[in-house]
């Protein structure tokens, strides 16, 4: 997945889970996102996600 297509919102899938997208910074190519079931944030790199077709 291209980071300039992550956005504020949406819901992604990680190797670790999904989780919805809270802030992507474009630069460092980093995705700050948070699992519905917990209250701490998680940062991952864009290389992290994968498709929901895969």
């Amino acid at each position: 997945m291209d980071i300039r297509e992550v956005r504020p919102g949406m819901i992604c899938h990680t190797t670790d889970g999904s989780g919805y997208v809270l802030e992507v910074d474009v630069k460092n190519e980093l995705i700050l996102m948070q699992r519905e079931d917990e209250t701490i944030p998680f940062q991952v790199h864009v290389s992290d996600l994968i498709d929901e077709l895969d």
